[in-house]
């Protein structure tokens, strides 16, 4: 089995790492190549010279910034492989490239990423796939390999619930990170504040790691507010698409992004929100 991978940055390569493992042979493609280099030492790893040598393989998978660069790329695209594409996208944007795929498009599969570069690299994704059934049947194998593959319903499905699911977890994190105020106001240590709210009501384990950081002010290297905030104003656009225009939660939950970003905030992860939260709750006053 032979796959093209077309952007090699952190989900692009966490995922050409567990191919790699699973001694799967990756072409791999970007446009920086530096970010080839760090394959050339895996037997299994052949620097693609262009986009058009992605094609020969059985499977491409499309990991990009925008839509738009989806768009281009298929340009070269004249059918035989399965198109996985991972990009997050408006449905704006998949109609478009749908459009730009003509007759192809029964090779599509929307196949849209949940998690991060940790679990990318460890294949246990989650994967939301929407397009043709038989077409996700037939592509299983490899989808079990990046982590655990769901057929949704149709591209539009699949690439809503995408949305859906970040923005029900940026605003979790916009919870949490007013919740870590309190925390540390009141000396809780941060593992204990977790482990009872765990047992609780605000029980969410894909977002707890962040309560820490927040409890700590110590943040790692994740999703940062520039691109949460960016997906996040991808998803209220596409909901509109839909007649749904009324998501004040979530707008709420933009428009603290942004003031949290134009104050600096962010460039580790969306986490950080919570430095806003700290600084308008007079952080200087604590709690004795």
């Amino acid at each position: 089995m032979k796959v093209g991978i077309a952007g090699l940055g952190r989900m692009g390569s966490g995922m050409a790492n567990t191919l790699l493992r699973n001694s799967v042979d990756v072409f791999g493609y970007d446009i920086n190549i530096k970010a080839m280099d760090k394959f050339t030492s895996s037997d299994h790893f052949i620097a693609a010279k262009n986009i058009t040598e992605l094609f020969s393989c059985d499977y491409v998978i499309l990991s990009l910034p925008e839509g738009n660069n989806v768009i281009d790329i298929l340009k070269s695209y004249k059918g035989g492989s399965i198109i996985m594409d991972t990009t997050t996208i408006s449905l704006n944007e998949l109609q478009k490239i749908l459009d730009s795929l003509g007759d192809y498009k029964s090779n599509y599969l929307s196949c849209k990423l949940e998690r991060g570069p940790q679990e990318a690299n460890e294949g246990k994704l989650a994967l939301f796939l929407g397009g043709d059934e038989q077409l996700y049947i037939k592509s299983l194998e490899i989808l079990h390999i990046l982590g655990s593959p769901m057929h949704i319903g149709t591209h539009y499905q699949a690439t809503m619930m995408k949305l859906i699911s970040n923005m029900v977890g940026t605003a979790v994190v916009d919870i949490f990170g007013e919740m870590s105020v309190l925390i540390r106001k009141l000396g809780i240590d941060p593992k204990i504040a977790i482990e009872a709210l765990s047992m609780g009501g605000a029980n969410s384990i894909t977002q707890m790691f962040r309560l820490e950081w927040q409890s700590k002010d110590e943040f790692g290297e994740a999703f940062s507010m520039e691109l949460a905030q960016h997906v996040i104003e991808m998803a209220l656009e596409s909901a509109r698409d839909l007649g749904v225009s009324s998501l004040h939660l979530i707008e709420q939950n933009n428009l603290m992004m942004k003031l949290a970003k134009n104050m600096g905030f962010g460039s580790k992860d969306v986490g950080e929100i919570s430095k806003l939260y700290w600084n308008l709750n007079d952080s200087d006053n604590h709690l004795q």
